[in-house]
């Protein structure tokens, strides 16, 4: 059984942040770093933005 959080990890301000980092180079494991939050999720996330 998954556990969801009652709050999202990754709102859409985080969303537009890692994007913006995305377009302009930056690896996904940078960003994730940055934005203190896994590969995985941020993976997860802009997949399902896509």
């Amino acid at each position: 059984m998954r556990m969801c959080s009652p709050w999202p990890v990754v709102d859409e301000d985080v969303l537009t942040v890692a994007r913006a980092q995305k377009a302009m180079g930056d690896s996904v494991s940078a960003i994730a770093k940055a934005l203190g939050i896994s590969r995985a999720t941020l993976y997860r996330h802009l997949d399902e933005s896509a």
